[in-house]
């Protein structure tokens, strides 16, 4: 799951630690914006093979690094429960 804090640190400049935590709204600092909130999910649902539904990019289930590492980790989970 470091491959996710990687990839916001990088595309969005800023560096995670105490006074920049995991569960910062990433909407609300104004780090990321739309534009960088698709390419956030292209870049997930590529790197770990999971599809988000419109109801769930449009949520706010993925404006923190804590929210979108926990959402992520729920799809891969369930993808390898369902029938192939």
């Amino acid at each position: 799951m470091d491959k996710i804090r990687a990839f916001i640190e990088d595309q969005f400049l800023v560096e995670f630690d105490e006074s920049f935590p995991e569960g910062t709204n990433l909407f609300k600092e104004g780090v990321m914006d739309s534009f960088g909130y698709v390419q956030l999910c292209r870049f997930l649902e590529k790197e770990f093979a999971i599809a988000f539904t419109e109801a769930e990019m449009t949520g706010n289930v993925l404006v923190s690094l804590t929210q979108i590492r926990e959402t992520v980790a729920q799809k891969v989970a369930r993808r390898g429960e369902e029938p192939a």
